[in-house]
């Protein structure tokens, strides 16, 4: 009998085809002797709209509202009916003993494959192909330890639950919240989502500290220090662990006392007080999984998350040299131990990694559990080389990058820690009084002259030993791409502090003293690096500790589609990009701040519908438990949104046609744009509609053109409130590649320049 194969994408049919010698030609499938090898095109299949199940849902009317599918309909996704097609035709031959089912190995995979074959109405036997790499090794070894279908039915559950409960929280609360809004004859499309909508709030919460932040003005005080030999070295005034002077008056003071003694022959002039040495070790940093990946490209090349994917995936599926890349783990099996010789030796072969692949082939490292560990590993293990060759020069840019920072971490991972010395030293200057400085608070300032004598501390790093440091391709002085002296991030931290020149208790010295002015900084705004970690570990929002676990593997949303979540937000105009910042919009901001459900936007919902589903995933909670209260969520939500309030302070980005009524609202799977500023979405009309115009302006802004309207907010520009009256003033969003600001804006109105 001849078995079907399933794929997800039509290039993975061909490698699977290849492997199982099936010539690899045909318009909707590969044919064989013993194999038939078709695919889907991502999704072939959607849940459908909701003018399906009843024809009063079509139009968009507050006393409608909730909308239950008792069973849920599927339909095509347009587009793509002709693959679909064929692929069910397949699927009701009767000359085929199995389905296997070779999609993605994972809940979206699988959901994929369950779709199309419910749709066919199909009663094959199912079997699963459940693989982490695309190579022909892997491909062979999966077709040998093919699952019986019945071992995925909780899985499968997970994901249709996963499906209808965002239709069902997402068209209900995208259709309560945009008809509140409706004011006159527009309205405004608000989509809201399980994992979109929370992901804007972290972007307007931190915006929100930002407007809100008054500067505080505070002091330093800085001494450079001298050794008799003339070595150099700065050190900073410190009383306990404060340096913060809250008064430029007590900095002055202190910086006067300290300058009448100043001078190595002084008796009570700088010296030595103590000096404390240690040796610190730091481990290398974990494996790569897809978030982590996406913000290590993000800090250090500027790319998207978007952009990261999309070439760990090509990696994937066209190169065959990375393993599959949407994976949350960061650890491998222990099965794949006897696998390192074989991947370290063919990533050897690659010019640019010989040199570190050949001391892990003389001398294998013992495996630990920070590399392998079978119980952090759930669908896929960490990011890691096939150990297939490949010239890097055949990749394009941003594939060889992401190739690159993945292999430098795979070998790192089995280097030895890096080394480092720290020094700390403290200088006294001035006579003693006898007195003991009182420290201030944590976190306060020091708001008292404290009593002489004075210690001003300076602290040294030096790297002794590179271990894995040296592999991941940076060092002392350079970590290409990083930004000398900043933060731990992601798990490496600049190795570059500067070193203090040799020093004994006791030791004279020589001093000169500044106190600067300085002020207190607000929080920076979110970076795709940021969002990303703050996605990820939004856990720490819960309180719930089995939600908090749940989140630690899932967050806001998975690895899979946190860059899709915010590429979404800046289609919707919800979010732009101002450099490598994301900044929420009026829009976006009104938005959160006049949800009349603040679950719509709090963490704490993914965090427990993840916890569930995990749940169902292992056959620990019902399909049907989770969906029943789901739907009672659902009228929860819409009770609560028709009581209250409109949101009429909410800024609009875009307008939808006077009269006109918003069809099948749907924030799935949003449509390919005709043109830049048109909808994207299922929800907006199918023909783009003329804007009308924005209801409110920026503050204090009046048209330089006409001297007489207010400048609003539009859908790609800042223009004119009085356009219909024929003022054609307009600054638009973005000029030649560059974002502009609010700021830039109001720069040129006030100079009066730049009309449309």
């Amino acid at each position: 009998m001849v078995q079907l194969v399933i794929a997800e994408k039509p290039s993975v049919a061909r490698d699977l085809a290849r492997v199982l010698s099936v010539r690899p030609s045909g318009k909707a499938c590969f044919e064989g002797k013993d194999w038939v090898v078709t695919w889907c095109i991502g999704h072939l299949v959607e849940l459908e709209e909701p003018s399906s199940y009843d024809g009063r849902w079509k139009a968009w009317r507050m006393d409608t509202l909730p909308m239950v599918p008792a069973e849920f309909k599927l339909r095509a996704v347009p587009g793509t009916r002709d693959q679909l097609r064929a692929v069910c035709g397949l699927l009701r031959e009767p000359r085929f003993s199995e389905v296997i089912n070779a999609c993605d190995a994972g809940r979206e995979g699988e959901l994929i494959f369950r779709y199309v074959y419910q749709l066919a109405g199909s009663r094959i036997p199912i079997r699963r192909l459940w693989i982490s790499s695309l190579t022909d090794e892997a491909i062979r070894a999966g077709f040998a330890a093919l699952r019986p279908g019945r071992d995925f039915e909780a899985l499968a559950d997970a994901a249709r639950c996963r499906s209808e409960a965002d239709w069902l929280v997402g068209l209900n609360a995208t259709r309560a919240v945009t008809i509140r809004h409706r004011t006159g004859e527009s309205s405004t499309l608000f989509s809201i989502g399980r994992v979109q909508t929370p992901t804007l709030a972290i972007l307007v919460e931190r915006e929100k500290q930002i407007r809100a932040f008054v500067p505080q003005d505070y002091w330093l005080l800085k001494a450079d220090f001298a050794t008799a030999g003339g070595a150099k070295f700065p050190a900073t005034f410190t009383v306990g662990k404060c340096s913060r002077f809250g008064g430029g008056e007590l900095a002055e003071a202190v910086r006067d006392r300290d300058r009448g003694h100043g001078g190595a022959e002084d008796p009570a002039g700088p010296v030595v007080e103590s000096c404390k040495q240690s040796r610190t070790r730091e481990p290398p940093p974990q494996l790569f999984d897809l978030t982590s990946l996406q913000r290590t490209a993000n800090r250090r090349f500027g790319l998207s998350a978007k952009v990261t994917l999309e070439a760990a995936q090509a990696l994937y599926e066209r190169h065959k040299v990375l393993t599959y890349p949407r994976t949350d783990s960061r650890h491998l099996p222990s099965d794949m131990i006897k696998e390192m010789e074989r991947i370290v030796g063919g990533v050897g072969k690659i010019a640019a990694y010989g040199g570190f692949a050949a001391p892990l082939l003389a001398e294998p490292p013992r495996p630990g559990k920070r590399v392998f560990d079978d119980g952090k590993i759930s669908d896929h293990h960490a990011i890691i080389p096939t150990g297939k060759p490949l010239d890097p020069a055949t990749l394009g840019r941003d594939e060889q990058r992401i190739f690159d920072l993945v292999v430098r971490r795979f070998l790192g991972a089995f280097y030895p820690d890096a080394e480092f010395a720290q020094t700390e030293v403290v200088v006294r200057v001035g006579p003693d009084a006898g007195e003991k400085a009182t420290a201030p608070e944590e976190g306060g300032n020091i708001t008292v002259l404290p009593p002489p004598p004075d210690r001003f501390v300076a602290r040294g790093r030096v790297r002794l030993v590179a271990g894995w440091q040296e592999v991941a391709g940076f060092g002392d002085d350079d970590e290409k791409g990083g930004k000398k002296g900043r933060k731990k991030e992601d798990d490496e931290e600049d190795a570059s502090a500067s070193a203090l020149p040799p020093l004994a208790e006791g030791e004279r010295l020589s001093g000169a003293f500044e106190a600067i002015a300085k002020k207190t900084k607000p929080p920076s705004r979110h970076t795709e690096a940021t969002l990303l970690s703050a996605m990820e570990n939004a856990g720490k929002l819960v309180e719930d500790e089995e939600m908090r676990a749940a989140m630690r593997d899932s967050g806001l949303g998975t690895p899979a589609t946190r860059a899709a979540i915010i590429e979404t937000l800046l289609k919707r105009s919800f979010v732009v990009r101002e450099g490598k910042q994301l900044v929420p919009t009026p829009m976006g901001m009104g938005l959160i701040d006049a949800l009349p459900v603040p679950s719509l936007a709090s963490p704490e919902l993914t965090g427990n519908w993840e916890a569930r589903l995990a749940r169902i995933a292992r056959g620990q909670e019902t399909r049907a438990g989770f969906m029943g209260d789901i739907a009672s969520y659902v009228q929860e939500v819409v009770a609560a949104i028709r009581a209250a309030a409109p949101m009429v302070n909410v800024p609009l980005a875009a307008q939808i046609r006077p009269g006109r009524r918003l069809e099948a609202g749907d924030s799935r799977r949003p449509r390919k744009a005709k043109a830049a500023g048109k909808p994207t979405s299922k929800t907006a009309p199918a023909k783009a509609p003329a804007p009308a115009a924005p209801a409110s302006g920026i503050a204090g802004l009046r048209c330089p053109a006409c001297k007489k309207g207010q400048v609003i907010t539009g859908k790609r520009g800042w223009g004119c409130s009085r356009w219909r009256e024929g003022c054609k003033f307009v600054v638009w969003f973005e000029e030649n590649g560059k974002r502009r600001s609010e700021a830039d804006l109001r720069a040129i109105v006030a100079r009066g320049q730049e009309r449309g």
